[in-house]
């Protein structure tokens, strides 16, 4: 598959999962996104709003979620995420 763009959020992950910190990741991803004409499309809004969650389901799984979407309208859009 040839990428017609390339996006740099992977400097933006962390390994810590408390929710403060995801929540500034993942505003912090929104705001590149929302600045890139290739995710024109691209819904950002459940970035800003990660839930605490609860011991089923964390606010590191949320945002685990939220990416998944990311990644797949990259990859239908054919965008490289670096």
């Amino acid at each position: 598959m040839r990428w017609q763009y390339r996006v740099k959020i992977k400097h933006l992950f962390t390994e810590n999962e408390d929710h403060e910190t995801i929540q500034k990741v993942m505003n912090a991803i929104a705001d590149v996104l929302e600045k890139e004409p290739c995710f024109k499309g691209f819904n950002v809004k459940p970035f800003r709003k990660i839930p605490k969650g609860n011991s089923d389901f964390s606010a590191c799984d949320y945002s685990n979620s939220r990416l998944d979407r990311m990644w797949d309208y990259a990859d239908k859009h054919r965008i490289w995420i670096e």
